[in-house]
Order: C-alpha cells, then sequence, then structure tokens
C-alpha cells in the first residue's frame, strides 16, 4: 500500500487486508467517517521517505495526536519502500524525495512493491456531502482498455474499505453517446457491458451526468450510476483536472 495525503496507489498485495476489513465498515460520506474508522482500527506504521516540509510535519504530527498513525522518516525512497516490503511499516508517503526517485523505489524489481499486478493510483475526494473515487489520476498516463479494467479492480478494495460495495462506476468521456470518432467512449461501451465483481459500470457518462442527479436528469439519464457515481474512471492523466 503506498499512499499520500488522500491518495493512494493501489495494487499491492496487502489490499486483502483492506478488502477482508471493509465488510465491517458501514458506507463513508466523508473523512472524518474515515478518519473515525481509522482511529478504531488503531495507528498505521508510516514511512516517511524524505524529510517531510513544514505542512507535511504539521500533518504527521496531528496524525499522530489523533492516534491514526505513526510515522518513521527515511532518507531516502529505497529504504523506506524496503520498510514496508520488509513487513517494518505498513504504509509508503512521499516526503521531500524527487517524484521520479519515489516511483523508482516502488517500481524496483528487487527491493519494490511489485505484486505482479498494474500499479495505478486511486485519489479520494469530499464533495457534496459524500466521498468520489477518482483514478486514476498519476500513474498510468494513457491507459488502454485491458489496462482500464485492472485500474477499475484495484479500485474494488479501495471503495470496499468505504462502505462502496457494490461501487457504482461511471466511465468518462466529453459525451455520453459512444462515437467511432472517440476511443474513449467506444472504450467505456465495452467496460459498461463487463461484470467486474464489485463494480457497477456504465458509461460512456460527462462528468456532470455522472456527479449530478439534477444534471442527470437535465440529459434525459437514468439508471443505477447516473448522477451518483461513487469512481469516476477518467480517460488518461489529462482528463483528471476536469472531474473538479
Amino acid at each position: 500500500m503506498v499512499a499520500q495525503g488522500g491518495q493512494r496507489l493501489a495494487g499491492h498485495p496487502r489490499d486483502a487486508e483492506a478488502e477482508d476489513l471493509s465488510h465491517r465498515n458501514r458506507r463513508m460520506k466523508s473523512f472524518e467517517d474515515i478518519r473515525r474508522s481509522a482511529r478504531e482500527r488503531g495507528a498505521s506504521s508510516i514511512a516517511v521517505a524524505g524529510e517531510p516540509d513544514e505542512e507535511l510535519s504539521c500533518a504527521i504530527a496531528e496524525a499522530r495526536r489523533l492516534g491514526l498513525a505513526e510515522c518513521t522518516t527515511y532518507a531516502d525512497a529505497p529504504s523506506a519502500a524496503r520498510a514496508v516490503r520488509d513487513g517494518r511499516m505498513q504504509v509508503l508517503m512521499k516526503g521531500s524525495v524527487d517524484t521520479r526517485a519515489f516511483m523508482g523505489a516502488i517500481l524496483d524489481r528487487d527491493e519494490g512493491l511489485r505484486s505482479g499486478r498494474l500499479i495505478s493510483h486511486v485519489a479520494v475526494v469530499e464533495v457534496g456531502g459524500r466521498l468520489i473515487l477518482i483514478t486514476d489520476g498519476g500513474i498510468c498516463l494513457t491507459p488502454t482498455l485491458e489496462d482500464k479494467i485492472d485500474i477499475l479492480k484495484n479500485a474494488v478494495p479501495v471503495a470496499r474499505s468505504l462502505g462502496m460495495d457494490p461501487a457504482k462506476v461511471a466511465v468518462l468521456a466529453a459525451v455520453e453517446k459512444v462515437d467511432p470518432k472517440m476511443p474513449e467512449t467506444l472504450d467505456a461501451q465495452k467496460l459498461a457491458a463487463m461484470d467486474i465483481p464489485g463494480l457497477v459500470i456504465r458509461g460512456p457518462l460527462a462528468v456532470d451526468g455522472a456527479v449530478s442527479e439534477t444534471a442527470a436528469r437535465a440529459k434525459g439519464l437514468s439508471g443505477p450510476v447516473v448522477g451518483k457515481a461513487d469512481v469516476l474512471l477518467v480517460p488518461s492523466v489529462l482528463n483528471t483536472s476536469y472531474p473538479s
């Protein structure tokens, strides 16, 4: 498990542990719900790669005060990643190290956190009194259809840990109609026809129709996902900004 702030890189073997625990959780609607659940489970051990800056130092102190986490700083990313791989720490967090070095340590074939699965990024945001997952926001730049399937599978344990079971997935595109000139709409159509355990998938959907029931009604959209999506699957990293 690799985390930074409200973000997580999915695909680590410990995802199974999160999945096992998740069935005890009610659906969470806010970061306060997440904090409450974390306090009930006990403090996690976090390996921080590189000295934290002032903002992160404050966050670490607050997490310790609230009983959410105990953090240990490592001089470099490989040392921090090794601590997680060896089981001495539970979570890897980026401190002051360069992002390239951080990802290099994660992906190192010998001492990194590879598990044989695609590694993807999941961001958790709180909007309008509910939590929404956005994926992939920083790892898979231009995912193929096969990559998108793995990205969605990686999102399942994250969603379940928040009580989203099944999670409602909107496969995002600029329009709601399939257009052969827009490959992301073709992928969305194929994904919506798939049965991935733990997910209800619909698409293509524009972001407003995915998260706003008012916008969905205005567009004449209906279904179990429109207007109330739990997970937003973006076509590429370049599209990550528009859900905000």
